[in-house]
């Protein structure tokens, strides 16, 4: 994957991803082959009710085509704008909802401009290890 023209997922790299429950939004920090953080995804959701449920210990996320790219310096770039209003229009996402996800976006961009987002322990967290 590319943006900006700059390699941010490949094979080799790496990404922590945190989903929540009950938020219209997940997030996930990158890393490349070196383990340095290259920036963060944010992708708009469906908020989910509940996570790791039942015996397979798994959660559905409906991913609702809204993305958001956050550079480590603090630059973002929207992602699929164009996938939400051709999905919007196919009729996959259901009026409301998509209302939710394009105020949980730009309560998400006023965070980012603020500094306030991603959250500092996302900011904060690395892989366990290097490689060598």
């Amino acid at each position: 994957m590319r943006e900006s023209g700059k390699i941010v997922a490949d094979n080799g790299y790496l990404a922590i991803w945190f989903v929540y429950r009950n938020r219209g939004y997940d997030v996930g920090k990158f890393f490349d082959r070196a383990r340095n953080c290259v920036g963060y995804y944010c992708d708009m959701v469906k908020p989910t009710k509940q996570l790791l449920r039942g015996s397979s210990r798994t959660a559905i996320v409906t991913d609702l085509f809204l993305d958001l790219w956050i550079w480590p310096d603090g630059r973002y770039t929207v992602l699929d704008e164009d996938e939400f209003k051709h999905g919007l229009r196919r009729g996959e996402i259901p009026r409301a909802l998509a209302f939710e996800a394009q105020r949980q976006l730009a309560r998400l961009v006023k965070r980012t401009k603020a500094k306030r987002f991603p959250p500092a322990y996302v900011r904060r967290i690395e892989p366990l290890e290097r490689p060598r």
